[in-house]
């Protein structure tokens, strides 16, 4: 599809974050394919130093080495970076852990560099996924990839960085495999919509939102 031909239903998708002052620019498959190249920044956030090299390893933090690509997921976003500081904070030893939206897979990444049991990570872009099993590799850790949920499965932590509109579609389903006492962060979500995303998950008594930056975070404990 032609890139002007898509930019209707581009900024379609850019309404649910209320963006709707859009300049558009069309560049050529070569610039973009060189923008996607360049190397991740690195970046601390929390117990993490994120980067691309294993070069720029630090000793006595988690090193992730991430390539996103065409995934989405380097640590610079806020949904990205807030729910890696609550990652850090938790103790995964013998949990078994959801990431839903995973894009790049750094947030399945940093649950299996803290020690978790197992983790499963989904994204519905088979392109993502090729980047996150990639990144997996590269980072040595074992996660288990998908692209749908079983409903058969049990977490005793999910974490899910996606659009609102889908955080509040998938409420039933998610809370149906998060374990009692389970841990769960949704991401992804503008501070005007926490209510919103709130509302239907009625099996989880939830914290005080994280805010940064007109993003928020919810976390919260299944009941």
């Amino acid at each position: 599809m032609p890139a002007q031909a898509s930019l209707p239903a581009i900024r379609r998708a850019l309404a649910i974050f209320a963006i709707q002052n859009l300049n558009t620019e069309v560049i050529s498959e070569r610039a973009w394919r060189a923008k996607l190249e360049q190397p991740t920044p690195t970046l601390t956030i929390g117990r993490f130093n994120i980067h691309a090299d294993e070069s720029a390893d630090v000793e006595n933090q988690i090193n992730i080495r991430l390539a996103a690509g065409l995934a989405f997921g380097t640590g610079e976003h806020e949904t990205t970076a807030l729910c890696l500081e609550w990652l850090s904070r938790q103790s995964l030893a013998n949990s078994n852990v959801l990431d839903l939206g995973c894009g790049s897979a750094i947030l399945a990444i940093a649950a299996a560099k803290l020690g978790a049991k197992s983790v499963t990570a989904i994204d519905i872009d088979p392109v993502a996924l090729d980047v996150a099993k990639g990144n997996a590799r590269c980072n040595g850790v074992e996660i288990e990839f998908s692209d749908q949920l079983a409903t058969t499965a049990n977490y005793q932590l999910i974490v899910a960085n996606v659009f609102a509109t889908e955080l509040i579609k998938l409420a039933q389903p998610l809370q149906a495999v998060l374990t009692k006492q389970g841990a769960l962060a949704l991401s992804g979500i503008l501070v005007g919509q926490t209510e919103e995303v709130m509302n239907p998950y009625t099996e989880i008594r939830f914290e005080r939102p994280v805010i940064r930056n007109g993003w928020a975070l919810l976390t919260g404990t299944k009941r």
